[in-house]
């Protein structure tokens, strides 16, 4: 038989990690959710499975909004037309209670409602008669193993599948139904859908036991994403290979800015750079950038990067030439001690530049400019503890990017 194993879907999870975005990068992060489940029905559809799984977290609350619930069940609707056997288990995140289900759904889709372990049975239409053994979580966390409630594999079964959402432990501490490798292949099944890890992993070939990962990553971190695992469950061991379903890839890539020359050197690197990363893809790449070997750029450069004008002028230039990408984050690697650029001076001298700035009419000289705008008086009053607290930020910015070495 054929069989859709998918997991930790989090429909109604957002994006994590964005502080802001224009609307056009609003609009499809908005989207991405429903276009996935769109992409997973496709799938199950394309490769004519038998059944699809769903192990736990399908949701990311357990109390879901009529809109995501509701473009659910019409992705449910499309399966069952088919005459495909949908199984549903619930984890921690969207764990059972029936009342919070403004819709009924389909036949033909079965629930693990129960903390209690319950087998499900039925046949395909290559006359495979198939056992399915799992639970649901009703709280946010069981802290004891469920695999003890476990039936041996059916033998009048020709196939016996474990649907498991939970953590691989032995620390009597874990509140995700906590299970071990050897307790599972004890059981003598044929496959087991594993659920709550996100990140993609086969914790064995014989019997097959898989975690296939989430199919979309919501945050910066889940970054290795595989998709969902099709499944060969028949004579001989299980088969499974992952198809991709995703519509927004995060990714990180740090630049060298070494070779660039000038300012706007750098600026037109890093937009080319940038957009050949993407240049194959189809789907929105949420991207974290860190700049290298930047120093010799200046510091107008460097606080550049550090306030933000940067990566604004990026976002900006580069969706109006790609709209699937959009630079999240800019960073600069801190710049160790020892590559702190030399200036031959003493500690002397620099402390009295720092008094004679004190001083109000040579203060008020070097900063006329900023003090005659018409909009700094209204938010910003001139006194001597402004006055200090510039000379003490001007302080530890020379002594970030300088060092000073005195004259022998």
């Amino acid at each position: 038989m054929k069989l859709l194993h998918i997991a930790d879907l989090h429909l109604d999870r957002s994006f994590e990690g964005l502080k802001a975005f224009p609307d056009q990068v609003a609009q499809q992060l908005q989207d991405a959710n429903k276009r996935v489940l769109h992409n997973l029905i496709d799938i199950a559809l394309k490769n004519q499975v038998d059944a699809v799984i769903f192990v736990g977290d399908t949701f990311h609350h357990s109390r879901t909004s009529i809109q995501t619930q509701a473009y659910f069940f019409e992705g449910l609707k499309r399966l069952t037309e088919e005459d495909i056997h949908v199984m549903i288990s619930f984890g921690n995140h969207d764990y059972y209670s029936k009342e919070r289900y403004w819709f009924d759904f389909p036949e033909n889709v079965y629930l693990f409602e129960q903390e209690e372990v319950e087998t499900h049975y039925f046949v395909t239409q290559g006359n495979e008669r198939v056992a399915v053994s799992g639970f649901s979580y009703r709280h946010p966390w069981i802290e004891e193993s469920k695999l003890p409630d476990f039936p041996q594999r059916d033998v009048d079964a020709d196939i016996h599948i474990g649907v498991y959402h939970g953590e691989l432990s032995t620390d009597s501490g874990s509140r995700y139904a906590p299970f071990s490798v050897n307790g599972m292949k004890a059981l003598g099944y044929d496959y087991w859908a594993l659920g709550h890890i996100h990140k993609p992993e086969i914790l064995s070939a014989d019997p097959l036991i898989v975690y296939p990962g989430t199919p979309q990553g919501h945050t910066k971190k889940e970054t290795g994403v595989q998709g969902v695992g099709l499944v060969n469950v028949g004579a001989g061991p299980a088969t499974i290979h992952f198809s991709e379903a995703a519509e927004v890839y995060w990714g990180k890539t740090a630049y060298s800015l070494k070779d660039c020359g000038t300012k706007k050197d750098a600026l037109t690197f890093l937009e080319a750079e940038l957009l050949k990363d993407v240049a194959d893809k189809q789907k929105l790449t949420l991207k974290e950038v860190s700049l290298n070997d930047i120093e010799h750029l200046g510091t107008d450069f460097i606080i550049s990067c550090k306030n933000g004008e940067i990566l604004t002028y990026l976002q900006k230039k580069l969706l109006e030439k790609n709209r699937h990408l959009f630079v999240f984050h800019l960073s600069v690697k801190e710049q160790a001690a020892s590559q702190k650029i030399p200036i031959h001076a003493s500690f002397q001298l620099l402390e009295q530049l720092e008094r004679n700035y004190l001083q109000p009419d040579i203060f008020a000289e070097e900063t006329k400019e900023l003090l005659q705008h018409p909009q700094f008086s209204r938010i910003q009053s001139v006194d001597a503890a402004w006055r200090a607290k510039c000379i003490e930020q001007a302080d530890q910015r020379i002594k970030e990017y300088f060092t000073i070495e005195e004259d022998q």
